[in-house]
């Protein structure tokens, strides 16, 4: 993944992890799991580990379950799961 793809996946993490602690941050039994899971992908895609679209699938899917209530995770999610595999990741 060239560094300019990388960055703007990266950018997508960050978005997505702000709109998660906006939407889900006062809810720790929640939050806590998703956030963990952004972290470990944002650094599977800095280290641009081919683990990375399988993570991002892992995590759409556990976004899935609040698609009524926050839809827009999933769509950021996904942006991402486009992303890497955009990237050949």
């Amino acid at each position: 993944m060239d560094e300019h793809k990388r960055s703007r996946v990266v950018g997508d993490l960050d978005q997505l992890s702000k709109e998660l602690s906006a939407r889900l941050g006062a809810d720790p039994e929640r939050h806590g799991p998703v956030a963990a899971h952004v972290d470990e992908l944002r650094r599977l895609v800095q280290s641009g580990s081919s683990e990375a679209h399988a993570s991002v699938r892992h995590l759409e899917q556990r976004l899935t379950a609040w698609e009524d209530e926050h839809p827009q995770l999933v769509e950021l999610a996904g942006r991402v799961a486009r992303a890497l595999a955009a990237a050949g990741l």
